[in-house]
Formats: C-alpha cells, structure tokens, sequence
C-alpha cells in the first residue's frame, strides 16, 4: 500500500514539474522541447527501476522515428513548394475566385484547403492570415470573426491531412493504417463542417470581397511564373497517396521535383531549406512566407523527449496512475470513445504538447479498445478530434500562444467563433460515442472493414 501511495506521490510530483517547466518556458518564449527535456531529467533521478529504460527508450524511439523523418522532410518540401511557385500559384488562383464571395466563408474554406495540403494549422494561418487581415480591416470586419474562420479551418487539416504529423503520430503509436484513419477522421468531420459552413456563410453574409480587397494579388505574376502546370507537384502529390504509396516517398519526390524547377532561379538552397522561404518583395513578404527545417527542429525535438518521458513514466509503471480514473468501470464502447475524449483533453491541458497527448492516449487507451473490441481507428479519431483539435483554445497550450502572437488576439476573444473545433469536441464527445458503439466492435470473423465508419 505504501509503495502505491508513492508511486501515486511521485506520478503528480513529475507531473507538476512538467506543468511549472512548460509554464517557465512558454513565459519566457523559450522552445518547448527545453522543458520536455528537463522533465526528462528530473525524472530520471525520481524513478526507481531503471533496468528496463534501454529497452524502452529504444522502442519507443522507433515507434515515433518515422513521424520525426516525416517531420522534417515536410520541412524541407514546403519551402521548395513556395520557391518552385507551385503555391503562389495556388494562392493567386484561389484568390482570385473567392471575388464576389462572402469573405468568412471563404476563408474558413481556402484555410481548409490549403491546411489539407501543408498538414499544419500554423504554418497555414501564417500563409493566410496576412492576405484575408487585409482584406478584412478594408472591408471593415470584426478581426475575431476572421480569425474564428480560419481558426476552424486550419484545424481541419491539422488533424486529417496526409502530412499530419499528429495523424501519423497517433497511427503509429496505435499500428493503425493512416489512410483508413484519415477516412475516419474525415468522415467524422463531414457534420461539423456543414455547420461551420451555415454559420459563417450567415456571420459573413454582408462581407463580399472585391478585386480591390486583393490588390496585391496583381504583383503575384510579376515576380512568379504564374502558369497551372506548376500546380503539377501538388496534383502528383494528391495523386500517389490516393494510390497509398507511402508518404515519406511521395513527400521525396515531390520534394525533388520542386528543387528541380526551382534550379534556375539563383536561390541559396541550404537557407532555403534551413530557414524557409521567404519574398524578396515587400508587398508579398507579409503573406509568401514559410518555416524551414530550423523551426521544425523543435519540433521534432518535443516528439523525440516526449517518448524519452514516455519511457521514464513506463519504466516505473507511473503511467497507470494518470489514465486510471479514465479507464475504470468501463462497461461499454460509448463510454471507452468518452473517456478516451476527455483523457486527450486533459493531456493537452496539462502537456501543452500534441505529441505527448497523442503518444498517451494512443499508447495506454490502445490496450483497452482491444479487451473491449473497439476498432482502434476509433481511438484515433477520438483523440484527434478532442485533445489534437483544442489545442488553439487552450491560452497557456503552445498552439493558443502562436496564435495570439500571430493575430494579436487573446484565445477568448476567438474562442466562440471558432465554430468548427468546438462542434467537432463536442459531437466527439457526446454524439458520436452513442452512434459508434453500434458499429465499433471489431468483427469476430474478419477485420477487414475496420475503415468503415456509419452516422
């Protein structure tokens, strides 16, 4: 009794360790990895059995090695992508048909589109959020509304895009196919997509954007070469993973064919590559802009110390402390997705990190979706739509934090219309567990529609 007591001590003594050092970074505008890495320490020194860290440190290491390749070749692609003028292509296509369109709506949608493609919520809010601010302060638009919408779209890609990181995270952890999870995830999303589409069509519908709101769009073919065919990686892109090859190979290939096409136009590709691309012209500087491998670094960093903490927490069975509240008395499917929900959350609370929720949840609810024989796709999709969604409506959250320093606007001015991230944790939440339990159990007979989903 005494050791449980202590282990039980020592598990909320690290975790508030790993509270005040994510706190003091975050204060200090320091990496998150420094205090990831400092928990580690900590940790280290805090458990007893050390005998079995090796081993585990090595497993889990593996489990996240090919998220962290993914990571960074998804570094060093979307900076050839800006540079090979595949996306200011895109950009100046996209923004010329949203003319004479309501202006929120637009936004939540080409946000959507374009998180689909880069799989990042912040590296798409820093794409878009310079051309629609100002577009909105002309037509003299609310900023929070706008930052609702985009808020709500950049989330949705966030989480099901091919290149997610937290969508490859989760699949790995669970050794789940990422393709039938994206199907789940998308699926999931179809509901509160529509919703989000009523809400800011009807929020918006007195914002209709004029050619002159998009006045630098002009500038785009003057200094890019400006033609559809440079849209082909990103088709090519689309094409092979339709045909799952797999998504380190396609990000590869697309990344040599950029780099490619990007040959003759005098660029420094180590900075390219290092720091991101960035417009030589002043106009387009604002919103032609992207990170590299050197933002990324941290990163990578938190995933890796996330399974090195993960390990530590492993190695002197601390874990089972932190989910037990979550797992006990589970009498039914309904109730594994609810509570796999508000673990995630919580997790995402107290981490302020996506990797070490996704590692948790993915890694200690797995165990139980298979004694309950629920299909662990589910198990993504409920910790992807919860604790990976609210991370932008958590203040103190790092993803909360950009945003504020991105935009300027506290996460409570947003919050509300923020529709889509909302609706989607609370559908998650207290709709679709209900729907699910009678198609969530794994068939005794074959597993071969475990990507099937019915509302």
């Amino acid at each position: 009794m005494g050791a449980i007591m202590d282990k039980q001590i020592k598990t909320y003594i690290i975790i508030a360790i790993l509270l005040t050092s994510v706190s003091v970074v975050i204060a200090l505008s320091k990496p998150l990895f420094i205090a990831i890495g400092a928990t580690c320490l900590i940790t280290f020194f805090l458990i007893r059995e050390k005998a079995s860290l090796p081993n585990l440190i090595r497993l889990n290491t593996q489990s996240v090695s090919k998220t962290m390749l993914l990571m960074f070749l998804i570094s060093i692609t979307i900076p050839v992508l800006m540079s090979s003028g595949t996306l200011p292509t895109l950009i100046y296509h996209v923004s010329n048909l949203m003319v004479g369109h309501n202006l929120l709506l637009s936004a939540f949608i080409i946000s959507t589109m374009l998180s689909m493609v880069l799989g990042s919520a912040l590296g798409t809010l820093t794409i878009l959020l310079p051309l629609f601010s100002s577009i909105s302060f002309q037509a003299g638009i609310e900023y929070p509304f706008l930052i609702g919408a985009l808020i709500s779209g950049v989330y949705i890609g966030d989480r099901c895009s091919p290149l997610s990181s937290g969508l490859h995270l989760l699949s790995q952890i669970t050794d789940t196919d990422y393709v039938s999870n994206m199907k789940v995830l998308l699926k999931s999303a179809i509901l509160p997509f529509m919703l989000s589409c009523m809400f800011f069509f009807l929020l918006g519908r007195d914002t209709v954007i004029s050619a002159q709101m998009i006045e630098t769009n002009h500038l785009l073919p003057e200094f890019y070469d400006i033609h559809v065919w440079r849209l082909l990686p990103l088709a090519l892109m689309v094409m092979l993973l339709l045909i799952k090859v797999p998504i380190t190979r396609v990000l590869t290939i697309v990344f040599l064919i950029c780099a490619v096409i990007s040959i003759g136009q005098q660029i420094d590709f180590p900075n390219l590559l290092f720091n991101g691309y960035h417009s030589h012209v002043p106009e387009l500087a604002t919103f032609l802009k992207t990170s590299g491998f050197r933002q990324m670094v941290n990163v990578i960093l938190v995933i890796f110390l996330s399974g090195i903490l993960n390990s530590l927490l492993e190695a002197d069975h601390l874990m089972t402390y932190i989910i037990a509240p979550f797992v006990k008395n589970i009498s039914s499917s309904k109730k594994l997705i609810f509570n796999t929900g508000l673990l995630s959350i919580l997790l995402s609370m107290v981490t302020c990190s996506q990797a070490m929720t996704a590692m948790v949840s993915g890694k200690y609810m797995a165990s139980y979706f298979e004694a309950h024989k629920v299909k662990k796709e589910y198990l993504v999709m409920a910790t992807a739509n919860t604790g990976l969604n609210v991370v932008a409506l958590i203040p103190w959250n790092v993803n909360g934090i950009m945003i504020k320093q991105l935009t300027g606007v506290p996460t409570i001015n947003y919050f509300i219309y923020s529709v889509f991230v909302l609706l989607l944790t609370l559908l998650t939440l207290f709709v679709y567990p209900s729907v699910l339990s009678k198609t969530a159990k794994v068939s005794p007979t074959t597993l071969s529609d475990e990507n099937t989903m019915k509302f």
